[in-house]
């Protein structure tokens, strides 16, 4: 490793250790994702760090190729993607009912790391369970134990887990939902795990699924806050390096692709189902560990970036206006690989939490949704796009008026009333 306080270098892969590494995505250098700062702090400049995407050739496993110091990024998190996004909760809800199939205790603990705000927590203590969340937020982690929802302001790892174990006992279930691809340590964090659950309990783990990000072009999953992308087959080696046995596998639909692996510790009472060899088999078919396999997702940036420039670059020159809707991590990202700083005037968000800031890097001015109409922009670009269409239904008014909204994903798309 190389560090510069900020910007750690990582050379080794997170899973396997090998330091055979080759880089097979190059995106442009990013901020923190969700820096999004008080008008006051203007003046702060926001430090970029590379986002070079790195494949083990001994394993198969994605990762950046450094992290930024988690300091910098989860001093106060903006990020509540439950709260804020009534679908996802919902999913939530089903994912806990299904988490509960997989045990007949009647007295359950469950520890949830990367908690959020408690909204998956809250669910499973609605279920008459036991619950811990770790979060590493001091804001959100404030949040949920306001709420009622047990909370440590933690990072999870081996010494975390000791702690947990001496004051609370084993857990019978362990989450981490969208956690695990932010992790520095994921062995430091998988011996935590092992250390902590119960011999017959099951590690679930569910995360954006490298093999969705590259077939559906999810260019917003590349932060510097998702430091590994997942698929299968590394995983089931990494897990039984450290004695725990992947024993079944979801696709679900959760942020148009994840994974939802379930693990216990290896002989635990759980049959390995066929949807693992099933998933592997996939993967090879396709060549998921393969040098060249982000050469679409490569094109697709820069099919988006010169449509956006070819329509909008001479209309900006004219006067007109352009906004962003939506500024969520992923928002940064396009930003930037899409060269949208002269572009855009404005962004706007339904989530109060996030007005009256300034971007990450950028400093463009984050304004309630209610100013697409009120600054009368000439264009809206959807930088939500998994949830453009709820977006134009909910703002038809501003089509009505004569507003023009334009997708990027999962094609350029121009949309007016006319």
């Amino acid at each position: 490793m190389t560090n510069n306080n900020s910007f750690t270098l990582v050379t080794d892969c997170k899973l396997c250790k090998s330091n055979n590494q080759v880089k097979v995505l190059g995106l442009s250098p990013v901020p923190i994702g969700d820096r999004y700062l008080p008008e006051s702090e203007k003046s702060t400049a926001l430090e970029v760090f590379p986002m070079d995407i790195m494949m083990c050739q001994a394993c198969g496993h994605y990762q950046n190729s450094g992290f930024v110091n988690p300091e910098l990024i989860y001093a106060h998190y903006l990020s509540r993607p439950a709260t804020t996004n009534p679908v996802l909760s919902d999913a939530y809800k089903s994912y806990v009912a299904d988490l509960l199939k997989l045990t007949t205790k009647s007295e359950l603990f469950a520890v949830e790391a990367g908690s959020n705000d408690g909204a998956f927590v809250s669910y499973l203590q609605e279920n008459g369970i036991k619950v811990l969340g770790v979060e590493p937020s001091p804001n959100l982690s404030k949040q949920a134990n306001d709420r009622g929802i047990p909370t440590l302001n933690d990072y999870f790892g081996f010494d975390t887990s000791q702690k947990i174990k001496e004051e609370y006992g084993e857990a019978d279930l362990f989450v981490a939902n969208h956690t695990f691809s932010n992790i520095i340590d994921n062995n430091d964090f998988v011996n935590g795990v092992k250390n902590l659950l119960a011999e017959s309990g099951v590690f679930s783990m569910q995360t954006h699924y490298h093999l969705a990000v590259i077939e559906k072009d999810l260019v917003e999953n590349f932060t510097h806050e998702h430091l590994s992308g997942f698929y299968v087959k590394p995983l089931v080696s990494f897990f039984a390096s450290h004695g725990l046995e992947l024993f079944d596998v979801k696709v679900v639909p959760a942020k148009e692709g994840s994974i939802r692996c379930f693990i216990q510790h290896k002989g635990g009472p759980n049959k390995l189902q066929q949807s693992v060899a099933d998933t592997i088999a996939y993967e090879e078919s396709i060549g998921m560990d393969k040098v060249d396999r982000h050469i679409s997702l490569i094109n697709f940036i820069e099919s988006i970036k010169t449509k956006l420039h070819d329509l909008l670059d001479s209309e900006v020159e004219n006067g007109k206006t352009v906004a962003g809707f939506g500024t969520s991590i992923g928002a940064t990202t396009f930003s930037y690989n899409y060269e949208l700083g002269e572009l855009l005037s404005f962004f706007v968000d339904d989530d109060p939490y996030r007005h009256n800031l300034i971007s990450p890097g950028l400093q463009i001015p984050v304004l309630p949704s209610k100013m697409i109409y009120e600054k009368k922009a000439d264009y809206v670009i959807i930088l939500a796009p998994l949830y453009a269409e709820a977006i134009m239904k909910n703002n038809q008014k501003y089509l009505d008026q004569g507003g023009i909204f334009i997708k990027i994903w999962p094609e350029f798309e121009v949309i007016t009333n006319v």
